[in-house]
């Protein structure tokens, strides 16, 4: 019990079990929450194979109990927490006018309410031990526009706002709130937006084309920043929003 904590939200697969890795083999022991149970499980396993503690927790961000549950295991199996991944996350295609109440309302209580209620959940945590990190998610389709996209780009960009509160806030109990905002990743969340496309493999060609480097990203490369995020070489670092996103943002 004398490691170090990562709680990742969407840890199962892409993003979060990337990050799950990369803190793995820095030495936390890993924390895995997420919706898919035959996943999360297989997840838990392979950090465990990286010789660190993980425990998988079966949790809905966007229901506060599930989460509630989850901080108390995370509490019981290590008794503390240093890092949050704010990860887990839905994409929703439609405009303002094809996107339904439904799919509006679910996507904006994972995307944002599922955020504060982790970080209500697992803050105390920090503040008992005096100090920690949060990295939350973002995207570029916060700061930049593509067709049928309202509700997650609106969703996304908030995150940025929540990000700069967040951390004004908790700055004088030593905790420091960052975002990554990746560009095009390589990931099931994408590959599934991809997929979902009239034009799959057009539309794989156009988001590699939102590089400068011609490709998409991996999901270590944002790994690697969010690790940089939660560690003390960015010590004076807070309140941040990070582009992992190929150069998307400058071009």
């Amino acid at each position: 019990m004398s490691n170090k904590v990562m709680i990742v939200s969407g840890g199962a697969s892409g993003l979060g079990l990337a990050a799950a890795e990369k803190f793995a083999k820095n030495g936390y022991d890993i924390v895995l929450i997420d919706v898919n149970e035959e996943k999360g499980k297989l997840a838990e396993q392979k950090i465990k194979a990286l010789g660190v503690d993980a425990i998988f927790c079966l949790c809905d961000i966007s229901d506060k109990s599930q989460v509630q549950q989850a901080a108390k295991a995370t509490k019981e199996a290590f008794g503390r927490a240093d890092v949050l991944i704010n990860n887990a996350g839905l994409e929703v295609r439609g405009s303002i006018l094809q996107c339904t109440e439904d799919d509006w309302v679910k996507l904006y209580d994972i995307n944002l309410k599922g955020m504060y209620y982790m970080s209500n959940a697992f803050v105390p945590m920090m503040l008992e031990q005096g100090g920690g990190a949060i990295v939350n998610t973002g995207s570029i389709l916060g700061y930049r526009t593509v067709g049928e996209r309202a509700a997650y780009s609106s969703s996304k960009g908030a995150i940025d706002t929540l990000t700069r509160s967040m951390a004004f806030d908790l700055a004088k109990d030593n905790i420091r709130v960052n975002c990554v905002v990746p560009g095009a990743i390589d990931t099931p969340l994408l590959r599934g937006s991809i997929n979902d496309s009239p034009n799959p493999a057009e539309t794989e060609k156009v988001l590699g084309s939102k590089s400068v480097f011609g490709r998409m990203g991996t999901s270590a490369e944002v790994a690697n920043v969010m690790y940089f995020l939660a560690s003390d070489e960015a010590s004076f670092v807070t309140g941040a929003a990070y582009f992992v996103d190929g150069g998307w943002s400058i071009m």
